[in-house]
């Protein structure tokens, strides 16, 4: 390890999505403590996440990916253009080290840089190595992971946890309380950034079937699409429920804080988060995503009876009514989930990536 007589200029290269900026952006903020420079190249859809302040510089670019055949050659066009202009924006910048949060924008930036002989490292949050990233891989000087067990993973990989966010982050030694079986019984209900069409089909539906004595037990807080909070809403003035529906959560640190049980989907983040603050959950794994990534990030926390698991095909108003019955009457059931969750926790994933990645260049973070 050592100092540089100059500071080292990290570029950190994400697809444009939150499960993989999230990741790139909390090793940013642990980088930038420490006083290095850090550069972020990543795709159009990053604009709507609120990051601008953090980076040193962010070089945005439009990456196409539409329609099958014309959209796909559009797409394998970009990346080469992507590749091109990245192999000559490094010799302009010189970065130190290039590490990478998968996504295919993330692609050709590697290659890039492992083409230039710039180091590299990338982050893979899913339990699954995904496609971008199996790409870069074999070439990349460490792959930094999530899970302890990672499908296509190869041999150079350090077990490092998924970083997030910092108010969730500070829920770590929060407790959880289960409620009696006729304590008021806080459920939330999340689908990614914009809320998942299939929860506003199905679980309002399944509440409004439990009996009546556990209807008046509930308060639930769900993130619904604006196009279905209409319908959504007239589900729920059928019922005696307690309801908060909001397209939009600002404050998930809390709902966190306050939920008994989380219903929601299995991505990387979503779990990582889940760990931390040790809240049992009902995972539906996202069925459209290419290589089901999302059903190797629920298998573990299954395994380990901290989460229970239903596929989509499966996902209907009274399955899910029968689950939380059955929940929402055996309390310890969800402390002894609870305690499970705690095995799969990984607060210092900053830190641990942050390490990790600036080893490789022997750069001492002081």
């Amino acid at each position: 390890m050592k100092r540089f007589s100059y500071k080292p200029l990290y570029v950190l290269v994400s697809g444009g999505t939150g499960g993989h900026l999230f990741p790139a952006l909390s090793l940013c903020r642990k980088l930038k403590n420490h006083g290095r420079q850090v550069y972020l190249i990543t795709d159009e859809r990053s604009q709507n996440f609120n990051h601008a302040k953090d980076f040193d510089k962010i070089y945005p670019r439009t990456i196409h990916r539409t329609a099958p055949v014309i959209g796909r050659l559009m797409l394998y066009l970009s990346i080469l253009f992507h590749f091109f202009y990245c192999y000559f924006l490094y010799r302009k910048i010189n970065p130190t080290i290039v590490v990478g949060f998968g996504g295919y924008p993330s692609v050709a930036p590697l290659l890039a840089a492992q083409l230039r002989g710039i180091p590299t490292v990338i982050h893979e949050q899913n339990a699954l190595l995904g496609k971008a990233n199996r790409l870069v891989a074999k070439r990349a000087y460490r792959v930094a992971t999530s899970f302890e067990n990672v499908e296509w993973a190869p041999v150079n990989t350090t077990l490092t946890g998924n970083p997030i966010r910092p108010e969730i982050l500070a829920l770590k030694d929060e407790p959880y309380h289960a409620p009696a079986s006729t304590d008021r019984f806080n459920i939330l209900v999340i689908g990614g950034s914009q809320g998942a069409k299939i929860f506003s089909e199905i679980v309002p539906d399944a509440l409004v079937s439990l009996p009546l004595e556990l209807q008046k037990r509930l308060k639930v807080v769900q993130q619904c699409r604006p196009e279905f909070l209409p319908q959504t809403k007239v589900i729920y003035r059928q019922s005696f429920l307690d309801v908060e529906l909001t397209t939009f959560i600002e404050d998930i640190a809390t709902q966190y804080r306050q939920a008994h049980l989380v219903i929601c989907r299995a991505g990387a983040s979503t779990i990582a988060e889940l760990a931390v603050v040790r809240r049992p959950a009902i995972l539906v794994p996202y069925a459209a995503s290419l290589e089901s990534d999302q059903s190797y990030n629920a298998a573990p926390m299954v395994k380990a009876n901290a989460a229970w698991v239903i596929k989509e095909s499966e996902f209907t108003p009274e399955v899910l009514s029968s689950l939380l019955e059955k929940l929402m009457l055996n309390p310890d059931i969800l402390t002894a989930a609870s305690q499970a969750m705690q095995a799969f926790s990984k607060p210092d994933a900053s830190e641990k990536l942050a390490n990790t990645v600036a080893d490789v260049i022997g750069d001492l973070l002081t």
